[in-house]
């Protein structure tokens, strides 16, 4: 079964080589990789291209964004199964083989995911790391209360896809978007396909590297990926199963906006944003988060998220 992985690059020189050769040492070995350089500044690209194997396309393009590159990457695949890989991260040894077991123990499923483990953007990635049984996994068939219940449970880089889904899908990440635009996939695929997951966390997400988007992005509203998924509930184009647990998902992302404006000392979006997730009145998260809107400092509320996250 041929593996096809995806990596979009953009001024990731310092990373693109540990990150393929995560890939090139895999225990599974039959795929290829397609780099799609996205205009960047940096000689990336030509450090890609210093690597003498054959099963490394590299594609490139004017700056128009990750998900353009992405989509660009589905549409040059071979794979029965594509992959998505950030250029600064980079994988365990065992991940495409396990994603190949689940995907040979369920060919009827379409989408596939493992944990992953967050490390620094110098954090060692030739430091093998213990991933408990890669043989357990579960079905996930309501996605949204399971992220709902679980947080981040997967990411970008820990998910596999049948190619012949994602073309229908095409395309599949909204281009000119750059926070959440993975999101809108997983949702689509969620309101479609139960997901396969093996709770081994087997690929590491450098989340601190100078430059990335998550690094400087700041959010300020709803991603436009959950406004849309709001919107597809509302006007009951998902399923009813998993209609509710949708719905909530966005009231509690609206809720963590409102926090998220709390701690930048913007009160009156902390409000305005409270009001719009009023579906979320009979939640306990709602009501302290009102209560954190009226008497709480913005490093008040900054404390105790870090509490909150740490227990």
């Amino acid at each position: 079964m041929l593996c096809s992985v995806i990596i979009p690059l953009y001024n990731k020189a310092a990373f693109i080589e540990s990150t393929l050769l995560s890939v090139l040492n895999q225990t599974y070995q039959n795929f290829e990789i397609i780099v799609v350089d996205d205009g960047s500044k940096d000689d990336g690209a030509a450090r890609v291209s210093a690597i003498d194997d054959s099963r490394i396309r590299l594609i490139s393009q004017k700056n128009a964004g990750v998900s353009a590159a992405r989509n660009a990457g589905i549409a040059h695949a071979k794979g029965e199964i594509v992959y998505f890989l950030d250029g600064d991260d980079y994988y365990h040894a065992s991940y495409l083989q396990t994603v190949i077991s689940m995907a040979s123990r369920y060919p009827e499923m379409t989408y596939f995911a493992t944990a992953y483990r967050r490390v620094s953007g110098t954090g060692d990635e030739t430091k093998v790391w213990s991933v408990g049984d890669v043989n357990d996994c579960l079905l996930v068939n309501d996605f949204f209360d399971h992220w709902r219940r679980y947080g981040a449970f997967l990411f970008t880089g820990s998910v596999a896809i049948r190619r012949s889904s994602l073309i229908e899908l095409q395309p599949c990440f909204p281009v000119g978007e750059s926070m959440g635009e993975d999101h809108d996939l997983w949702f689509k695929l969620a309101e479609r396909y139960s997901l396969v997951y093996c709770p081994a966390p087997l690929v590491a997400y450098r989340i601190d590297v100078a430059g990335s988007l998550c690094a400087s992005n700041q959010v300020s509203g709803l991603w436009p990926s959950y406004a849309r998924l709001e919107q597809r509930a509302l006007g009951k184009q998902l399923p009813n199963r998993i209609r509710t647990s949708a719905l909530r998902l966005v009231t509690e992302s609206r809720v963590s906006m409102a926090r998220t404006s709390l701690i930048a000392g913007r009160r009156k979006d902390a409000l305005a944003q409270l009001l719009d997730a009023w579906r979320g009145v009979g939640l306990k998260r709602w009501w302290l988060t009102l209560g954190m809107s009226v008497v709480c400092s913005a490093n008040m509320v900054s404390r105790w998220e870090k509490w909150r996250r740490t227990c």
